[in-house]
């Protein structure tokens, strides 16, 4: 997918800020912002440049909020650990379902 193809989702989120609310404004214009700093090698895998849109914008919330507040702690599914902090403790495993040297 080229930029191009990106520009009409671009332009599309730009009239819809406009029609936002003025307290809402500042978000929608957050949001195409992050979408003119792309580039076609980043696009490259996404034929849809919708979802293009909504993965760089996510990825962009997310790297802000876990940038601002505390990690969430990643399960992996398979074992039952937990890589990264633990930000609760019913979000620890329980200690026979534990990876080796984690404890």
């Amino acid at each position: 997918m080229r930029t191009m193809e990106l520009d009409g989702v671009i332009r599309r989120w730009k009239k819809t800020t406009r029609a936002l609310k003025i307290h809402e404004k500042e978000y929608g214009k957050y949001l195409t912002d992050i979408l003119e700093k792309r580039t076609d090698a980043e696009l490259a895998l996404f034929n849809d440049p919708v979802e293009a849109a909504a993965f760089f914008c996510l990825l962009d919330i997310a790297r802000r909020t876990f940038e601002t507040g505390p990690r969430p702690a990643y399960r992996n599914l398979s074992s039952g650990c937990v890589s990264g902090p633990v930000t609760q403790e019913r979000d620890a495993p329980a200690p026979d379902t534990c990876c080796p040297g984690q404890r």
